[in-house]
This record gives structure tokens, C-alpha cells and sequence, in this order.
């Protein structure tokens, strides 16, 4: 290219960073009148910048030069500026991407991005030592598995037989499993040598499977049961020279006795930040079957992007899924000089909620309000911009206008079209709301919200979202549906205890909604947020604002580790989520490697009891489980 923008730390201490931005000239032409676009993910204060001005929404910033607006060939121009912050680690905290301008030309220019020069550091070691490989290496762990001699082999005289209702989703699944994997066609019929059946004795969720070199007996008592066994054997399948010449597929004879230990087992894929395409999501759902997970929290909303069509707001999807240097949604992180963006019509939803169906999940939708609405707000302006709200707030994604109001009956009309139409839509018995991250400053200066407060007898505007809040539990459980939220939709102390609560900022939080009688789902950021980097070294790539997450620490969470057994609070944890935001994850290979194998990991966290969990047995497993990842093409992050 021939423009390049380098990022270097000058100094930095723990609270603050000071960094110099130089831009190189590269070309044979004279830069005249410049400005350079780029994405950055920290806040940029224009008090603490030298050489330019700054304009910033979100993590996208333009700098404007005041020292130097001719920029000869060959030439380099450096801008200074502070970040509060605490030291940078990695080089995915520099600059995502970045373009120039010229003059009233908006047309980008693409510029080149080094690395982020963090200088010399020392970074722990993050190698793992490989245990080996188990002959059987089912994941999550099951309670009870006892090896038998003999193998029965797989091929197209195989055939899978279903007698009870409740299976025939997991048995038409793994018969189309099987045959993608062994490359021969396994039948569904009347009989066969792989046969589910239904048992009366075993708890919800529960299975037993018992292969023997003459066939497969799977017993279960409701369908979660029948897909989590179809799962294990998938697992199972195996093919080695050592069990006959034709090297082909078999199952090793075994019984397998297993429940969960969690009926609540999650993962979240944040599709706001950059849409993954249906194909992409349908991948991921299928392989969370692989490793009985059973819901899949669909990231909808939020400040970059609205990805879910609303028919009686076609503007939500045609404004709002697309950002760009011409669009009404400025650009962010990536691709900043390309149109992008993208949504999932209502079809496709359908689609998408009928595949994780037939695999034994249910597809959660997350439409994130009041906060996190930017997409939203910008798409209707005239239905939820409150024109004579004077206050000063920023997000902690650096935005201003971001937020809904609730002193707005249109907001409200706005809320109830919206979850109409996704109630319609999803079958979902939850709903979820977000009402996260809601920045201190919000409704402080608006008449419509001070006449509300005034109304309702409220001090505080933060009991504004407790309100807001209250209206759509209310309007969700009139739809014979559950409210879900992040642990902020206890702020203010409107909701009732018949929201189930999500804790993102720590497991402690969590405990603490799970005190006062709320249903909680753990998620703490500092083991399940899976877009934190996993090792050590600058060049991985991730977040770290909650820690960085090795497999091994990943492995290590125990929920309720600090609550005695007894402990009644304890009914109240439905289970563990893990989570994948997006705002450094625009493709498959990425996206891939930093979900394998930690997603892995997390799921012998939800499923298996701690006593029966041990770091070197899973890392045995895992091993035996690499090959599987290797045919499926998962570009997972070596061990």
C-alpha cells in the first residue's frame, strides 16, 4: 500500500498509556488536506492529544491534523495522545483497520496497519503438556463408562431404528451425522443395529448407551436425554489399522450410564457486533450439539448493528444491519472502508430456530434495551430520539446517543411492536433483554423523564430502567414467556423474581442475584467470555479487559465453588453459559479458533460434577477428540 499508520507505546503506568500514532507516506504524490479514519476500541480524550483533532463514535476515530496538512513523499506525520488505561498486552489493542481522505473526497483510501508496538515485555509461558490420548475420550466426562471388549463396525448395512417419539429428531440427526462422517449412508428404518428406545426409570436428560459388536441399545426418557446420547456415540466413532485391513469406522463395545449436571447449558454468539452468515451460525449450532450444549442465546442487537428483521420497521434492518464510510451507521473495527453488515429475515430465523431444534436446542433471542440501542435509535429517529433530553453520558463503548428513553411513550410502542414480533417468531420460552451497561449521566436532563419520575414517585433516574424493565417483563409474561437479563436488570429493583439473570461481571454477582431469589445462569467474563485471548504472548488475539482465558483456566471454573453443598441458594444456579462477543470476529477461521477448544473445555463444566472432573483425563480426551475437529475443518488453536 502507500500509506501505513504504525501505533507505539511511549510510557505507561497502570491507570494510563501514552501512545504516538505516526502515519508514513509512502506514495510519490503530496498529501494535501488529510484526515486518517480508523478504529480504535479505547477512548481517545481530544484534552490529551498533540498534532490533531479529534471526532470519535464508538471505536471509530478520524484525526484531522493541525501541525502538518501537506504530507510530502516519503514523509511521516506522528500524533501523541493519552489513554486511561492499564498496560496494552496484546496487538489486537492497536489499530483495527484505517483509511485516509482527501480534502471533501470521501472516498476511502486504504492505509496499511502495523502491529501495535508494545515494546519489550515479558509474558508467561502458556504451553501445554500433552498427557496422551485415552482409547475412549467422550466429552463432557460421563458418570459412569465401562470399556468391553470388541468393536461393531460402521458402514452402509448399519441402520438406526427409533421406537418413542421423543427420539426421532436425535435419530434422524445421527443418522445424518454418521453418514457425513463414515462417508457411507446410514438409514433411518423400522429395525437396525443402533435402537433407541424410551425407559421410564431414567431422570429428564438422562441416557444409557450399550454397544455391543452386534448393536447399539440407547435409553432415555424425553428427547434432551436421546440427543445427548447421539452425541456421545458420534463421539465414539473411531478408525484405526489395528481393528481390521480395511481401516474402516467402527464403535468400541462400551456402557455408558450419564445425567447432567446442569439443565441450563449455554452459549452466546454476538452476531451485532459482525454478522456471521446463516451458514456459519448453523455450524455452530451443530456443534454445540456435539458436546450437549442445549440453548444458543442469539446476540441480536446492539449499538453497531441490528440484525433481526421487524416487519412493521423495515428501517431496523435497512439502516440499522449496515455501517459504513456513506452509511447512516458510522464504521467500526474492522472493514472500515467497505460497506458491511448484514440481518436475518424472518425465514431464516426460522430455519435457523428448525435446525437448532432438530438438534436438541433452543435458540434464545436478545434484543438489548434500554442501553446498547444505538442501531435502533439511529434506524427511527423520529420514533425514539427524545429531541429535548439535554444530557451528557458515554457508554462504556464510547457512544453519546445510545440509550433509549423512557420518558417516551413512543419507546413503548416501539417495545411492544418488537417483542410482539419476536414472540411471534421464537418459540423460546425466555426472552431476553440485555439491560446491560446503562452509563451514569443517562435521563438526568430530560422533561419527559423528570414528568415521569415526578408521576411514579421516583428520586432516582437510574429507577427509570427498573420501569422500563417492569413494562416488559410484564408485556413477556403476558406472552406465556420468561424474562431474561443481564445482572444490571436488578438495578432499581422493579423486576421480579421471575427474571432469570445472566452474571457477566463475576461469579460473585452472580451468588448475589441468586440470594435475593432470582434464577441465575453463570457467565463470569474471567472464565466464560471466550473472546478473551488465551495465552500469553502479543500476538494472540482477544480482549483481556476480564483476564486472559487459557484452556486451562477455562477448565478450572468451578460454579458455587465457595457455597456448601447444602446450601439452598444453590437451586437457584440453573447452569453456565459461555459467550463469544464479536467485536474482533468478522470470519470463520477466527471465529473457530477462539471458540476450540475452549468451548470444549466448558462443556464438561456444565455437564459433569466437579469430583469426577480432572485437568489431565480432559486433556487426554481432548487429544483423542483433535482428529474429529481436523475432518470437520475447525481451525482450532493447537494445544
Amino acid at each position: 500500500m502507500s500509506y501505513r499508520v504504525d501505533l507505539t507505546v511511549l510510557s505507561e503506568n497502570a491507570t494510563h498509556s501514552t501512545l504516538a500514532l505516526t502515519l508514513h507516506n509512502l506514495s510519490d504524490t503530496t498529501l494535501i488536506d488529510w484526515q486518517l479514519h480508523f478504529s480504535y476500541s479505547r477512548y481517545i480524550d481530544p484534552a490529551e492529544l498533540s498534532g490533531a483533532l479529534v471526532s470519535q463514535v464508538g471505536s471509530y476515530c478520524c484525526f484531522k491534523p493541525t501541525a502538518q496538512p501537506s504530507l510530502l513523499p516519503n514523509g511521516h506525520y506522528c500524533i501523541k495522545f493519552t489513554v486511561r488505561t492499564e498496560p496494552f498486552r496484546y496487538h489486537t489493542h492497536g489499530i483495527g483497520d484505517a483509511y485516509l481522505t482527501i480534502g471533501n473526497d470521501s472516498t476511502p483510501i486504504p492505509a496499511e496497519v502495523t502491529p501495535l508496538d508494545i515494546g519489550t515485555v515479558t509474558h508467561r509461558d502458556d504451553e501445554v503438556l500433552s498427557p496422551g490420548v485415552r482409547d475412549i475420550n467422550v466429552i463432557p466426562k460421563p458418570q459412569l463408562q465401562i470399556a468391553k471388549a470388541g468393536i461393531l463396525p460402521l458402514n452402509a448395512t448399519v441402520a438406526i431404528a427409533s421406537c418413542a417419539d421423543a427420539a426421532d429428531a436425535a435419530a434422524t440427526w445421527l443418522a445424518e451425522e454418521l453418514s457425513q462422517h463414515i462417508g457411507e449412508p446410514i438409514r433411518l428404518a423400522t429395525q437396525g443395529q443402533i435402537l433407541f428406545q424410551y425407559s421410564t426409570s431414567l431422570a429428564k436428560g438422562a441416557y444409557q448407551l450399550d454397544i455391543t459388536t452386534s448393536k447399539v441399545v440407547i435409553l432415555a426418557a424425553d428427547a434432551g436425554g436421546f440427543h445427548s446420547a447421539a452425541a456421545t456415540l458420534l463421539q465414539l466413532v473411531n478408525s484405526t489399522p489395528a481393528h481390521g485391513k480395511n481401516n474402516g469406522f467402527f464403535l468400541p463395545c462400551v456402557e455408558i450410564k450419564d445425567a447432567p449436571r446442569f439443565v441450563y447449558r449455554g452459549m452466546m454468539l454476538d452476531c451485532a457486533r459482525h454478522f456471521h452468515p446463516v451458514s456459519r451460525v448453523k455450524r455452530l449450532i451443530n456443534q454445540l450439539a456435539h458436546y450437549k450444549f442445549n440453548y444458543f442465546h442469539w446476540h441480536l442487537t446492539d449499538d453497531e448493528g441490528w440484525r433481526l428483521e421487524i416487519k412493521a420497521y423495515p428501517e431496523l434492518t435497512e439502516i440499522g444491519a449496515w455501517r459504513g464510510p456513506h452509511e447512516v451507521m458510522e464504521p467500526q473495527y474492522s472493514l472500515l472502508s467497505q460497506r458491511h453488515g448484514g440481518y436475518y429475515s424472518q425465514q431464516e430465523v426460522r430455519e435457523i430456530i428448525a435446525y437448532a431444534s432438530a438438534r436438541g436446542i433452543t435458540v434464545i433471542p436478545e434484543i438489548d434495551v434500554p442501553g446498547h440501542s444505538r442501531a435502533a435509535i439511529k434506524s427511527l429517529p423520529e420514533l425514539l430520539v427524545d429531541a429535548e433530553d439535554k444530557s451528557q453520558y458515554r457508554s462504556i463503548q464510547w457512544f453519546e446517543d445510545n440509550i433509549l428513553s423512557p420518558g417516551l411513550a413512543t419507546t413503548y410502542e416501539f417495545l411492544d411492536t418488537v417483542i410482539d414480533e419476536v414472540c411471534e417468531l421464537f418459540p423460546s420460552p425466555f426472552i431476553h433483554v440485555g439491560a446491560d451497561e446503562v452509563p451514569q449521566g443517562v435521563w438526568t436532563d430530560s422533561p419527559a423523564c423528570k414528568a415521569m419520575m415526578d408521576e411514579h414517585g421516583y428520586s432516582d433516574p437510574k429507577e427509570l430502567q427498573g420501569h422500563m424493565l417492569r413494562y416488559l417483563e410484564q408485556k413477556i409474561q403476558a406472552k406465556g414467556r420468561r424474562m431474561m437479563g443481564w445482572e444490571e436488570a436488578t438495578k432499581g429493583d422493579k423486576v421480579s423474581e421471575d427474571t432469570i439473570i445472566f452474571s457477566w461481571l463475576s461469579e460473585e454477582a452472580g451468588l448475589a442475584c441468586a440470594k435475593k431469589g432470582f434464577d441465575v445462569v453463570m457467565q463470569p467474563g474471567q472464565f466464560t467470555y471466550l473472546d478473551m485471548a488465551q495465552g500469553y504472548q502479543p500476538s494472540e488475539p482477544g480482549a483481556d479487559w476480564a483476564c486472559p482465558a487459557p484452556l486451562r483456566h477455562v477448565y478450572s471454573y468451578e460454579p458455587l465453588a465457595d457455597l456448601p453443598a447444602s446450601d439452598p441458594v444453590r437451586a437457584h444456579i440453573l447452569g453456565v453459559q459461555a459467550a463469544l462477543w464479536c467485536e474482533f470476529v468478522n470470519n470463520q477461521s477466527r471465529l473457530d479458533f477462539m471458540l476450540f477448544p475452549r468451548l470444549i473445555a466448558l462443556s464438561e463444566v456444565c455437564w459433569t460434577e466437579n469430583k469426577q472432573r480432572n485437568w489431565d483425563d480432559f486433556l487426554a480426551r481432548l487429544n483423542g477428540q483433535l482428529p474429529w475437529l481436523d475432518r470437520q475443518g475447525i481451525n482450532y488453536r493447537p494445544l
